[in-house]
């Protein structure tokens, strides 16, 4: 009769404490981030990815300095001993609002953000927009006062009657031949 082993090796390997760092580097957006946060070279924290088999411990300052920037205890981070640290969460006014949201009400407004983006992209594309945008604020904030008061269409009907005009003084209602020619002034009447 075999005996059975009472644990696998598996529960008997100690995990490594990279691998609870890699637990603490994920709540960042990247190793430097990280790094940075816990005011470490990144070359420091990426020696410790290097060798899988057997990677570097960290010393002990370094580690108090990682826990204590990521509240979680000494303890944990250097043996695994006591409850994993959870992750902490967020609670930024935009998480919280979309908390309130349904899934498929969370779709629905990604489905009209994704729209509204390509829109604006599409739109920001087209030359004459762009002009649009370049323009100083004060002559951006005259040109929507016109359009929404209507002087722009009361100029262009006064622009339009004119335009028929071939250099008609702004007393004539039509140039004449010999005015055109004439050097000197008319006489009005």
């Amino acid at each position: 009769m075999r005996k059975e082993p009472r644990s696998t090796l598996h529960s008997q390997r100690k995990v490594p404490v990279i691998d609870r760092i890699s637990e603490l580097v994920r709540r960042h957006p990247s190793r430097s981030a990280a790094a940075r946060t816990w005011g470490i070279n990144i070359n420091t924290l990426n020696s410790y990815y290097k060798n899988e088999l057997s990677p570097p411990i960290p010393r002990d300052n370094l580690l108090a300095r990682i826990a204590e920037s990521e509240g979680v205890s000494l303890e944990w981070l250097k043996n695994g001993e006591m409850e994993s640290p959870k992750t902490p969460i967020s609670s930024d006014g935009l998480s919280e609002l979309l908390s309130f949201l349904t899934d498929e009400e969370r779709h629905q407004l990604t489905m009209v953000l994704t729209r509204k983006g390509v829109e604006t992209i599409l739109y920001l594309l087209d030359e004459n927009n762009l002009l649009l945008l370049q323009q100083p604020d004060t002559l951006k904030a005259h040109m929507i006062q016109e359009y929404i008061t209507g002087t722009h269409q009361e100029r262009e009907a006064t622009t339009a009657s004119t335009t028929n005009k071939v250099c008609a003084r702004a007393n004539e209602e039509q140039a004449t031949s010999k005015s055109l020619t004439t050097t000197r002034p008319r006489k009005a009447g």
